[in-house]
């Protein structure tokens, strides 16, 4: 059985415990009169009226069922206190179940309408229950006096002739309901109707609390995702940068390495010294791609030992003359056109130009095939940088669609600053990129 269930039902025991035992502890204080055959029970003033126990157990069962079913604990409380007001017009003690299961109720409830509801018919039946009451005893004092006068008539006696009230008393009276009962009735419930209202007031008040505390709850949990969710996504963006930076690094030393390799493998037994200085190529091209690599690895941590990594300048537009001298140093035809005046950039469209011409260039090395030479045009503009890039190669193989992992790579650089990006068959042959980077506002 739950915990609340036997506390509740503990409780409503209590409530007929404290109604009865002022009785019982009177009665025992009080010896018994010789000759007085007035039992214990009566001398206690238990009621001995089976209705009065029927209601009392009604009102019992609702305090226990108040916290599983509110709505059938107070109907099962409102009409026992409705029976013992019937019977005796006025409160107890074991009457307080009602406030009780009505408060419960109230903050146990969403819909507050409904709860106003039960609280206006429950002032309205506990009302109507004293009002019951009362009239039956006016009518039961009534029949006794017509009893007594008939009475006195049969034993030859005057009857006693009641004092004459004016005619407009005497109507009222004569009512089904006198006026007098319906006030004596509205200011006896009045202590009642106040504990009922503020039942609810407490019960309502406690609602909202547990309703805005929820709603707090909530917010902070939506908040608490929304945080995880926005750490998620600045770790993926995080993620997909390196991956970017290292794809654009690795693949360019790597391609650089690899023909030079080949050509020093070629001039090893005809030219030494042209193997040897191929080879010494290779050295610092591996040394400054993996350089770079731990400067991408390094650029989060917070150790002393990263600290020279991340202070290490990004390269940019400045380091394309080296780019394509180390790219005609493997052997590659290029050509470097420069438009316009060129002038500070931002540093992501400075990066970002870097790499597109990085990523371009390597691509020609990669796929143009052996003989095929490349044209880099660098056009300044004080609204944007324009960078092309075309080579006389095979271009694309029959079937590809150019969204490569280093394609796909350029395009979200271009998109992340707002640009354009072109690509496809050159119109001779070959291949051609062509982005535009906005430049924006000067730094």
């Amino acid at each position: 059985m739950p915990r609340h269930l036997l506390a509740d039902a503990a409780l409503a025991l209590a409530l007929l415990a404290v109604t009865l035992g002022p009785n019982f502890v009177t009665a025992l204080a009080s010896p018994q009169k010789p000759g007085d055959s007035v039992g214990f029970l009566a001398r206690a003033g238990v009621p001995l009226d089976y209705i009065w126990w029927l209601c009392a157990a009604l009102a019992i069962v609702g305090v226990a069922l108040r916290r599983r079913n509110a709505v059938v604990a107070l109907v099962l409380t409102a009409a026992g206190t409705a029976g013992h007001l019937l019977l005796q017009t006025k409160f107890q003690l074991l009457d307080l179940a009602l406030p009780l299961v009505l408060y419960t109720l109230a903050a146990m409830s969403r819909r507050r309408r409904f709860v106003l509801g039960a609280l206006a018919v429950t002032m309205i039946l506990t009302y109507l229950a004293m009002l019951g009451s009362r009239v039956d005893m006016a009518h039961n004092q009534k029949a006794a006096a017509a009893a007594k006068q008939a009475q006195q008539a049969l034993d030859g006696q005057e009857p006693t002739t009641p004092q004459r009230q004016p005619d407009e008393t005497r109507m009222l009276a004569n009512t089904a309901i006198p006026v007098g009962a319906l006030v004596e009735t509205g200011q006896a419930v009045l202590e009642m109707w106040l504990l009922l209202v503020a039942a609810y007031a407490v019960g309502d008040g406690i609602r909202t609390r547990r309703a805005h505390l929820v709603a707090i709850e909530q917010r902070t949990a939506d908040l608490a995702r929304q945080e995880r969710q926005r750490a998620t996504l600045a770790v993926a963006a995080e993620r997909t940068r390196i991956t970017r930076e290292l794809h654009d690094v690795v693949a360019h030393g790597m391609s650089v390495m690899v023909v030079q390799a080949q050509g020093a493998a070629a001039a090893l037994d005809r030219h030494p010294d042209r193997a040897a200085t191929a080879l010494q190529h290779v050295i610092e091209v591996g040394r400054s791609s993996l350089s770079e690599m731990r400067r991408l690895l390094t650029a989060e941590r917070t150790d002393p030992a990263g600290e020279d990594a991340r202070l290490a300048p990004l390269p940019g537009i400045g380091a394309i003359p080296d780019l394509v001298d180390q790219l005609r140093s493997a052997g590659m035809r290029i050509d470097l056109r420069i438009e316009g005046v060129p002038d500070v950039l931002p540093a992501a469209v400075d990066l970002s130009a870097y790499r597109i011409v990085q990523e371009a260039l390597t691509n020609t090395l990669k796929h143009a095939g052996p003989d095929a030479g490349a044209w880099v045009r660098l056009e300044f503009d004080p609204e944007f940088l324009r960078v092309d890039v075309t080579d006389d190669g095979q271009g694309l193989a029959e079937g590809a669609d150019g969204s490569g992992n280093g394609l796909r790579g350029i395009a979200e650089r271009v998109a992340m600053l707002g640009g354009t990006l072109e690509t496809g068959r050159a119109p001779d042959r070959g291949f051609r990129l062509g982005a535009t980077l906005p430049v924006g506002a000067r730094p």
